[in-house]
């Protein structure tokens, strides 16, 4: 399977509505503009600055969509501006969950008689919305709790079945999702029955587009373009565009492109979304992908380059591109865009400029994983710091009521006897109680403290699967490169990368926080030996019984024996069979710990110094030695040997 039909199965399994309704709004940018600004004060309720705007448009141009926007901000709106409103709202690329949730918010609910149909398409677009948050049980709630209104109405009303099949879409889904295909295709397709009896353009689109998600994974190409093409054919009959009408096209721009030889019909597509200020800044990673498959002398490519007023040069496009989308699109299209650039100029030869647009792109995804789990850590110590505080003073609060109480019952102690006792068993059942509420408070907080854990091993998880998402992208990179050291260095690359998912690995599937160094030895032996020594015939011995360490020493610790076996298995083993490998973790005095790895080879150069090495791998281990505050050994007793003293995260923070 090739890259872009990777990419194309890949957008189709996650995106499930389109980019934007071609609303009658005018064309030119400034009404946009001023579009999206009154959209951002209805979300807001910021009515006079709304208001505004309103003024401002009409002086420019006025339109059906602005009427809308006016009713919706005064509150007077009816359910098809509603909706109109909404799906512009929804297919704005820089709007989250929470803004649209804020709209919905101020959607009215329907007392009528009859089936808001709008109303349903409104919701219909909240539980796809949520659904492609990844909020699915949400999502699933919102679908049961449209379907009760639905249900309070006539089946025979036509609105009913319209209803009943918007609400089955979220059904289509989730089988598409669990990889039910069978079951869901043929689910698709009997609802794209029902929806041309009923006449519904926007339904047979609906279901069209899904059944093209059921064909890419049959992949049944020529059944997917034609179903595109027949959802785009209804789409261009409408007066008004349905929500998947950009990513029809984009869909079909990728199909044509993966089968190859249909250029001019790329272009009218690509075109189409170029020339519409909500589609824009989208067509620019599809423009890149074009240029990939076109010749350089091609007038197609040449017409491109004009249009976006450059010289013939394809750095200069990819500079153009990037800087028309910096900051105008989310992170994940903006890193879509930059994976483009870095393919298109390493198709063109400029291998140099792809490598900073590869790295750019490896970068990015950091910076969005890395601030994501920030934002989560941070705002989960900010509760329980703040759940901490509010313990201590209901505690304080306690203490001070029950000193309170004391004083009392020692002031009418001199009084009564008798009043004395009876209220000294008042307060034994006012302390029982609180005792009680603190014991519940202590198991509440032990429940965090689960809580915490898991997060902390979830934190694990993702940190593997993004070290996962790193190693493909080396993979795919050495795919095209064809120098023969260069993908030396990728494959090492590669190989540090997975030595450290293991780590986090390892991590989430203990409970402990712990990782068993045994266990991990051989399992980054067999990752190794799987690509550098397939056809020799090795004896590795491993002795780590018992070596547990923690993160912090688990991750230099596991570089550390990544370079020396492969160093091993790339210069000491030939195709004989007396090859020999030993690597061994042992506490040594002092609270040392003794790493030794050794192989029966011919040895390293003796006239190399290892604190001046050139070798990146070598190089690389005395910084990681260093970084554990150990010290490096090395000498030629019958092979190579290599030994590694190191100290545990306790034993540093000691000295620190």
């Amino acid at each position: 399977m090739s890259n872009t039909f990777k990419t194309i199965f890949f957008i189709l399994l996650i995106i499930n509505v389109g980019y934007s309704q071609n609303l009658e709004i005018d064309s030119g940018f400034e009404t946009n503009r001023n579009y999206l600004k009154i959209e951002d004060f209805i979300i807001d309720k910021n009515i006079d600055s709304a208001l505004y705007y309103v003024d401002i448009q009409k002086t420019i141009n006025n339109s059906d969509y602005l009427n809308a926007l006016v009713n919706v901000v005064n509150k007077r709106a009816s359910y098809s501006e509603y909706y109109k409103v909404g799906t512009q709202i929804y297919n704005r690329n820089t709007t989250d969950l929470d803004s649209f949730k804020k709209f919905m918010g101020s959607v009215p609910t329907p007392n009528s008689n009859v089936i808001e149909l709008d109303y349903v398409y409104l919701n219909w677009l909240y539980v796809s919305k949520l659904r492609n948050h990844n909020k699915i049980d949400d999502a699933s709630k919102e679908n049961e709790r449209l379907e009760n209104y639905v249900n309070n109405f006539d089946e025979k009303d036509e609105n009913y079945s319209k209803s009943k099949l918007l609400i089955e879409n979220h059904h289509i889904v989730l089988l598409l999702i669990e990889k039910q295909i069978i079951e869901g295709k043929q689910l698709c397709l009997e609802s794209l029955k029902l929806a041309k009896e009923l006449n519904d353009t926007t339904l047979q689109i609906i279901f069209l587009n899904h059944l093209c998600d059921f064909l890419i994974y049959e992949r049944d190409l020529d059944g997917y373009i034609e179903n595109i093409e027949l959802s785009l054919s209804l789409e261009s009959n409408s007066d008004t565009k349905s929500p998947y009408y950009f990513d029809t096209l984009k869909k079909l721009i990728d199909a044509y492109m993966y089968k190859g030889n249909y250029e001019i019909r790329v272009n009218e597509l690509l075109e189409i979304m170029y020339s519409n200020p909500s589609s824009r800044l989208f067509s620019y990673s599809l423009y890149a992908n074009f240029l990939r498959t076109l010749d350089t002398n091609s007038p197609l490519t040449k017409s491109i380059f004009k249009k976006f007023d450059i010289a013939n040069s394809y750095i200069e496009f990819c500079k153009k591109i990037e800087t028309l989308s910096k900051n105008k699109i989310d992170s994940n299209e903006y890193f879509f865009l930059i994976d483009q650039n870095s393919q298109l100029l390493e198709a063109k030869g400029y291998l140099k400029e792809a490598i900073l647009y590869k790295t750019k792109a490896v970068n990015l995804t950091r910076k969005i994983y890395s601030e994501d789990l920030s934002n989560s850590l941070a705002n989960y110590k900010t509760e329980q710091v703040v759940k901490e505080k509010e313990l201590e003073i209901n505690y304080q609060k306690e203490k001070t009521k029950l000193y309170g109480i004391i004083a009392i019952l020692g002031l009418l102690l001199l009084s009564t006897s008798l009043l004395v006792i009876a209220r000294i068993k008042k307060q034994s059942k006012v302390l029982k109680i609180k005792n009680l509420e603190i014991q519940k408070q202590r198991d509440a907080l032990e429940i965090k403290e689960r809580e915490k854990d898991l997060l902390l091993k979830e934190v694990h998880h993702r940190v593997k699967n993004n070290f996962q998402i790193v190693s493909s992208l080396l993979e795919l990179q050495t795919k095209g490169i064809e120098d023969e050291k260069a993908l030396e260095l990728a494959n090492e690359g590669k190989n540090r990368v997975k030595s450290m998912a293991l780590i986090h690995q390892k991590l989430y599937q203990n409970e402990n926080g712990l990782i068993n160094f045994d266990d991990y030895i051989k399992l980054l032996v067999k990752e190794l030996t799987s690509m550098y020594a397939t056809e020799k015939n090795i004896t590795t011995k491993v002795n780590s019984e018992n070596m547990m360490f923690d993160v912090d020493t688990a991750i230099p610790l596991g570089l550390i024996i990544n370079e020396l076996i492969t160093n091993s298995y790339k210069y000491a083993f030939n195709e004989g069979e007396n090859n020999e490998l030993n690597i061994s973790i042992n506490k040594d005095k002092d609270d040392y710990y003794k790493l030794i790895i050794s192989d029966n080879g011919p040895g390293l150069n003796e006239k190399i110094n290892l604190k001046k090495v050139k070798s990146l791998g070598l190089r690389l281990v005395n910084r990681l030695v260093k970084q554990l505050q150990g010290k490096l050994h090395q000498n030629n007793t019958n092979g190579a040997y290599f030994e590694v003293l190191f100290k545990d995260t306790n034993l540093r923070r000691q000295i620190d």
